[in-house]
């Protein structure tokens, strides 16, 4: 290599060295704080829901399913005149099976052919609460010999899913606020905010909600409590943190 060109390598070595030198340093990253808020909104619920259902049996399937029929029949017709809308009365499910019993024999028990079994199960939603054991006992008058459930609920649990969404989000930010001044910093700007989905469990303590309309109904009325529904919800809110 010539000394001309070895001198001119040497000054452009020299010239990027320089230049890298004179770039000014990465400052560090703006500090970040995180939080996790949380909230419960508890709500009466405004529907009832009860899984309702008879039981038949008899000699022929026919006339199991038949009289299972009819049973199930005047707990839906029952519904109606307490004001239950179509739409609130649904099957939950049918059977028809052949049944049997246990018989003794010189060789052991045996299973011997007893007849025929029906089930029909219907899910019946009220939205009038207080007449909820009223309903059930008059249905069992009727036939109905079998209540497999009763739950509460919300039609529209959206509110409070929303009302339980912006608490947790104060609770949040109060949180934040309390962290930034024990460590003796201020909050900036939100980056970003997520909401992980929502947790609901039966609130606590529950609360009567039974209204009969008179003394002989709530004779025959089965005692029951709605309680209170409790939507819980989180939301992780970030910070960025003012130099």
């Amino acid at each position: 290599m010539s000394l001309r060109r070895l001198a001119f390598s040497t000054l452009c070595l020299a010239g990027w060295a320089s230049a890298a030198l004179a770039q000014p340093a990465p400052g560090p990253e703006p500090g970040r704080i995180s939080v996790i808020g949380q909230a419960t909104i508890e709500t009466p619920p405004d529907f009832a829901a009860v899984q309702i259902g008879v039981t038949s049996k008899a000699a022929t399937a026919a006339a199991a399913l038949a009289d299972n029929s009819a049973a199930v029949a005047r707990t839906i017709a029952l519904a109606k005149t307490m004001g239950v809308e179509p739409r609130d009365v649904a099957t939950s499910a049918v059977s028809l099976h052949q049944a049997f019993r246990s018989v003794r024999t010189p060789s052991g028990v045996e299973q011997q052919p007893d007849g025929y079994q029906a089930q029909n199960v219907v899910t019946v939603r009220l939205a009038d609460m207080g007449r909820l054991g009223q309903f059930m006992q008059q249905a069992v008058e009727g036939g109905a010999n079998r209540i497999d459930s009763v739950s509460f609920g919300l039609r529209e649990p959206g509110k409070a899913e929303r009302e339980a969404a912006v608490a947790a989000t104060r609770d949040a930010l109060a949180r934040a606020r309390a962290v930034a001044e024990a460590a003796g910093v201020t909050l900036g700007p939100v980056e970003r905010i997520t909401t992980p989905p929502r947790a609901e469990r039966p609130g606590h303590p529950p609360y009567p909600v039974m209204r009969m309309a008179t003394a002989e109904s709530q004779a025959k009325a089965v005692p029951l409590e709605a309680g209170t529904l409790a939507v819980s919800a989180e939301v992780e809110v970030v910070w960025a943190l003012r130099q």
